[in-house]
């Protein structure tokens, strides 16, 4: 009872966290076990919660040793079936791991049907790669198997989650559930030799994560992918747009993750220049104080007094909703952001931990603010549940008016306070980017029909 209402509590708070969350193969996922879900993980305790978030059955977790901090939160954490599986870092030094206990543990509960929830990357770090992946996981679900005599019917199935922006609120996640990989095909290798069997399975996983994610060798190059992708889809791919199309945006990003790596391999000449001027052209925006969207808008010509007009018809127009959503969801988040920051934690904490304060400072700034507009302004009921639910559509007004705002200064900006010799040099620039990209696309491309 606890965990559903949990959970439905989680879910609204993704929903107002996330501006999109993008599920694809959710119709993978059986309704009952047992079952292993296994996925990448990028961003700490966000990732549970938006698996959790999309799975229909009650998931357990197994999870490092480290976070069982004290008896508290040992009981906490044993109410929601998180079993614990210790690793060196968790143990004193020159101790062995021994997860005997842990394993019997995943057996038990898949023995009664459920699901558990694995990171066989056994950390989480925010990159663009999948990390190695660990052989817990097989090893798990094969001695499960073999307790059942390969009749156990376990089913394990990859999630892949790829993040726009991991630490950033109403950023795009994209969840891609993978088809079951089934244990018992791993029967004969078990049976003939166990830890071939398990690097089998270990791969079979592997591989289909890295299918999903984009991969990068290092932060050099995860700085050239973002870019590289910002830079495509402002100019090449319109369609691919994050804010549009969010799917075929984080989609788009993995390929072109691909093509990079290919690029690198195979003609490091266009990969280096291309990567030069991508850091210039962004350089130049950035001094500028104006993006790639900028550019881009300016290029295709628009009709410019009509687009002004119309622009400042809206301000006006949402002008006092956006005051309203200021008022009402300003200081909340700004809250969530100061708590996060008295904590210390690592930035890879930032997300999750916003988002559960959130579920206390926005409640309660909404009930100081009806308490107050009941007792000087109105206390007729109605007008009270009105102004209840205006408050956090005047929030989502007061993003969208002040991201507006921005992008009519840049466009002002662009077309009237920029010298005409830097912006034939961005022009030029953008032009010189675009022709490498369809060398290397071409490239690319012709190594797939060679």
């Amino acid at each position: 009872m606890i965990y559903n209402f949990l959970k439905q509590i989680i879910k609204v708070s993704l929903f107002f966290f996330f501006k999109k969350i993008v599920v694809t193969g959710r119709k993978h996922i059986p309704d009952t076990g047992p079952l292993i879900l296994v996925a990448n993980h990028p961003n700490t305790f966000m990732d549970p919660l938006l698996i959790a978030a999309i799975t229909g059955n009650r998931i357990g977790f197994v999870a490092n040793a480290g976070i069982f901090v004290n008896n508290f939160v040992s009981k906490v954490f044993s109410y929601f079936h998180v079993i614990p599986i210790y690793r060196k870092k968790d143990i004193k030094p020159g101790e062995k791991p021994d997860n005997k206990m842990a394993f019997a543990k995943c057996h038990d509960y898949l023995g009664q049907q459920g699901t558990l929830l694995i990171f066989p990357e056994g950390t989480s770090y925010y990159e663009l790669k999948l990390r190695e992946i660990k052989t817990g996981t097989a090893r798990i679900a094969l001695s499960f198997e073999e307790l059942k005599r390969f009749k156990g019917d376990l089913k394990i199935i990859p999630i892949a989650l790829d993040y726009s922006d991991s630490i950033q609120f109403r950023s795009v996640v994209s969840i891609t559930v993978c088809e079951p990989l089934a244990v018992s095909d791993y029967k004969q290798a078990y049976e003939s030799k166990e830890f071939d069997a398990v690097l089998q399975l270990t791969e079979a996983i592997r591989k289909e994560l890295a299918e999903i994610i984009p991969h990068t060798s290092g932060k050099e190059q995860e700085e050239f992918l973002l870019a590289a992708h910002q830079f495509y889809t402002a100019f090449y791919a319109t369609k691919a747009d994050l804010e549009k199309n969010p799917k075929l945006s984080l989609e788009l990003r993995n390929q072109v993750s691909k093509a990079l790596r290919f690029l690198q391999k195979e003609n490091l000449g266009l990969y280096l220049d291309t990567q030069e001027k991508l850091v210039l052209f962004f350089k130049l925006l950035k001094e500028e104080r104006i993006t790639p969207a900028t550019v881009s808008k300016n290029i295709r010509g628009k009709n410019k007094p009509l687009e002004y007009v119309t622009s400042l018809l809206k301000f006006l127009v949402l002008l006092p909703m956006y005051i309203l959503g200021l008022f009402s969801n300003y200081l909340p988040y700004m809250l969530t952001a100061r708590i996060f920051k008295t904590l210390k934690l690592d930035i890879s904490y930032r997300a999750p931990v916003q988002m559960i304060t959130g579920l206390i400072t926005f409640p309660l700034f909404y009930g100081i603010i009806i308490w107050l507009f009941r007792t000087y302004i109105s206390d007729d009921f109605w007008h009270s549940l009105i102004l209840f639910c205006i408050m956090p559509v005047a929030g989502y007004v007061a993003m969208y008016y002040y991201a507006g705002i921005k992008r009519f200064r840049r466009m002002i900006r662009y077309i009237f306070f920029i010298k005409k010799s830097k912006k034939k040099t961005i022009v030029e620039l953008q032009g010189e980017i675009l022709e490498n990209m369809e060398k290397a696309r071409q490239q690319y491309i012709q190594s797939f029909e060679a």
